[in-house]
């Protein structure tokens, strides 16, 4: 059996490095719709991050910042070479990628954001989503599940989960080991914005938007915190995981924006 990593990640293309951070309860098929094309420009790696996926586990009592410290450290180990590296985070994800943006800093040149989280804390209404601890061992419980969490967290249409959605999002479900929220309501994005010495272009999906995560408010506290103009696109047809529910759009604003010089 192969030893598990702090940090599982494949490798695809060839040319500049760009890796890319996925959202919570999830892995890195979060960029399955994306990979084959950025490939076609860049060295890809699509990481699976401490706690998810194929990566190693990580103790369910580390706090938010022993985490981003522990994920830094192994990102270090991952990535030893003083190369020019391009972050893309989501959700999750991005405040991932954001943190690690401003320890690295110069190595760093551009980082892209998909509807980034790590903002503070607010007292919206509860989600109505359902618990995975629901289904138990039961399959097919836990597929309606994910659909269902699907429609509130993530995507917009229906049409969308498809079962390949489902298979992506089971998997990632039984191979989560970190409670993402820790990062992402632990208010770090506001100061890493304000600390970034890199290009920055913030994706947020049209859809993205309700009465328990309100796209106004959470782009405002982007827009305050980042000292220079905003370079925000919305993409339409597109929920949270716009990168799946629109990759045609997000792959060709995640290539114009890493090619630009």
């Amino acid at each position: 059996m192969t030893k598990k990593q702090p940090i599982a990640f494949a490798t695809h293309g060839s040319g500049p490095k760009l890796v890319l951070f996925h959202g919570g309860f999830g892995c890195r098929h979060h960029w399955v719709k994306n990979i084959e094309a950025l490939a076609e420009q860049f060295t890809v790696y699509a990481i699976d991050h401490p706690g998810y996926g194929e990566s190693l586990g990580v103790s369910s009592k580390m706090s938010g910042p022993e985490y981003l410290d522990y994920f830094y450290l192994a990102l270090q180990e991952m990535l030893p070479v003083d190369e020019p590296l391009m972050f893309a985070g989501f959700s999750f994800g991005g405040a991932i990628a954001a943190n690690m943006a401003t320890r690295m800093g110069s190595r760093i040149s551009h980082l892209l954001l998909i509807s980034p989280a790590g903002g503070p804390k607010r007292d919206y209404p509860s989600r109505p989503t359902r618990s995975y601890k629901e289904a138990e061992d039961n399959e097919g419980l836990l597929r309606d599940i994910c659909r269902h969490n699907l429609l509130v967290n993530m995507l917009s249409f229906p049409e969308t989960i498809t079962e390949e959605c489902l298979d992506i999002q089971v998997y990632c479900v039984n191979h989560t080991k970190f409670n993402s929220r820790k990062v992402s309501g632990g208010d770090t994005l506001a100061r890493d914005l304000g600390m970034l010495d890199c290009r920055l272009r913030v994706l947020w999906g049209e859809g993205d938007d309700s009465e328990y995560r309100n796209a106004n408010e959470l782009i405002d506290d982007i827009r305050s915190a980042y000292p220079r103009p905003l370079d925000l696109h919305r993409v339409p047809d597109a929920g949270h995981w716009a990168a799946y529910e629109n990759p045609e759009a997000v792959n060709s604003l995640m290539i114009n924006f890493f090619t630009a010089e």
